[in-house]
């Protein structure tokens, strides 16, 4: 995929260059200049979700520390971006397009933010400056929920990321976090998904089925009951069209193995030590939990353990201590992160996202700057003619996002296709070694690969032309066979 055009981002990119060097308008220069700002920093992704469906827990989860509030009730309601920093610093961008510094500090772990006077209708967004080798590669958005008792805190959310005629939205990509499939979620991934560029897929988009510790009532079992559950998500047709994949999480277990303390393992080895038949008893319900008289260890202890575990993270370590498997913060902590789900998100966002970065922030740089376009119609229609032609240049021309609404096709439908073509298909809309992508061997002869691209531009272009067939195949055997011909291409000026 890269032999094509490695560079299309850098191609947007100069484009937004040259916009800023000629456009007059104040204000939408520094549109442009944003632009640019984006395509030159991290990929900016966010975490959004229904009220209470673990979106700050998660986000810490992924920061590796508590930054973002969780505790109990409605803890975001304006939307705040946690970006890499060389020093620590909370923004608030106003409204009106100013934007100030903000005293903070840290409470209970989390930040406690001061708004200095302001009002949260003041406030478009906070800006987090932190400096965690995390947040290097990536730019975390942290959002207030969707359909919350507040319509406002929603509405800020749906402002912010979902693109329209008059605003681009501020995200590349989403971790889009649900308990289950409500209509509303369903909702918010359609309005999500940029349908402004060609070829819209939902590659930037994953879904979290989350708090997945608490399906079944925290038994011991309740990750694998989720992941039966997430797979069953991700394979119907509704919500496979929207998202790339669902993937379970226990956000909660993630964010406390990550910060687990030595004096909370202690507690925990204390906890275990309590008779068999007692600690079952406990374990029933909070209120049996925290009973004063149930255990040694006091109920203060309890309540903590309780607010940093929860039921199953409090079984699944009771039964690592009692067991042996793990009694210290060192062993317990990653043994808690694996049984979380971390590592399966964490690796579904280094195979989903990282990969494709530039080719997601160029999709959203596509979309910003045709807003521009639109509004520099009323003072320059010259201008916006001429970044209108260039955008449709740029993508008319970039192989890379018809590569990726093929490669979704071919997971979610049925095009009709034998397992052999399915397999050769989506070796030649992934793979991004040219060898590879025609299933050669990595030392294949320039030669050769040039006879065999040339074999697959036929029989895609064949299929291609096929007047029965449907038209998502149609689109999926064009996109391969423009793969083929760049891959001929290259091997043609590769020589010998």
């Amino acid at each position: 995929m890269n032999a094509a055009r490695p560079n299309v981002a850098d191609d947007v990119l100069a484009i937004a260059t040259r916009l800023r060097g000629t456009i007059e308008h104040p204000e939408l220069r520094d549109e442009v200049q944003s632009v640019v700002e984006r395509l030159q920093g991290p990929l900016r992704v966010a975490i959004a979700g229904r009220v209470k469906a673990g979106k700050s827990t998660l986000l810490n989860a992924l920061v590796g520390e508590r930054l973002a509030p969780t505790d109990a009730g409605e803890c975001t309601k304006l939307v705040t971006v946690y970006q890499h920093g060389l020093g620590y610093e909370v923004t608030a961008h106003l409204r009106g397009g100013t934007s100030r510094p903000l005293p903070f500090r840290r409470a209970n772990g989390s930040l406690d933010v001061d708004l200095a006077g302001l009002t949260e209708p003041d406030v478009d967004h906070l800006t987090v400056g932190w400096p965690s080798s995390s947040l290097h590669a990536i730019t975390l958005i942290d959002t207030p929920g969707l359909a919350s008792v507040n319509d406002e805190n929603s509405r800020r959310t749906r402002t912010f990321l979902e693109p329209d005629a008059d605003r681009a939205g501020a995200a590349d990509a989403v971790v889009y976090l649900m308990r289950h499939a409500h209509r509303s979620d369903i909702s918010f991934l359609d309005a999500f998904m940029d349908r402004s560029v060609a070829a819209a897929s939902p590659v930037n988009a994953v879904a979290v089925l989350s708090r997945a510790d608490e399906i079944g009532a925290g038994r011991l079992d309740a990750m694998s009951s989720a992941a039966r559950i997430a797979q069953r998500y991700a394979t119907d047709p509704q919500l496979g069209a929207l998202c790339a994949t669902v993937v379970p999480l226990s956000g909660l277990i993630a964010e406390t193995g990550l910060t687990l303390r030595e004096d909370e393992a202690a507690a925990l080895r204390t906890l275990a030590s309590t008779d068999a038949e007692m600690l079952d008893r406990m374990l029933l319900s909070a209120d049996q939990f925290c009973d004063v008289s149930a255990s040694t260890l006091t109920a203060e202890w309890r309540r903590d353990l309780l607010d940093r575990l929860g039921v199953f993270g409090l079984r699944l370590s009771l039964d690592m201590v009692r067991s042996g498997r793990a009694t210290t913060a060192a062993e317990l902590g990653p043994a808690l992160v694996e049984h979380s789900g971390l590592p399966a998100l964490r690796r579904e966002l280094d195979t989903r996202f990282a990969p494709r970065a530039r080719l997601l922030q160029a999709r959203s740089a596509i979309q910003a700057l045709r807003v521009i376009a639109r509004r520099l119609e009323i003072t320059d229609p010259a201008s916006a003619a001429v970044l209108d032609r260039d955008l449709e240049r740029t993508e008319a021309g970039t192989l890379e996002f018809a590569m990726l609404r093929a490669e979704h096709l071919l997971r979610v439908t049925d095009l009709g296709f034998g397992d052999d073509q399915a397999r050769q298909l989506g070796l030649l809309v992934t793979a991004p070694d040219p060898r590879t992508a025609l299933g050669l061997e990595a030392q294949t002869p320039w030669p050769t690969v040039r006879d065999v691209a040339l074999t697959s531009i036929s029989r895609w272009r064949t299929r291609a032309a096929d007047p029965l067939a449907q038209p998502a195949a149609v689109e999926v055997c064009e996109a391969a066979t423009r793969r083929a011909e760049s891959i001929f291409a290259t091997a043609a000026g590769a020589g010998s």
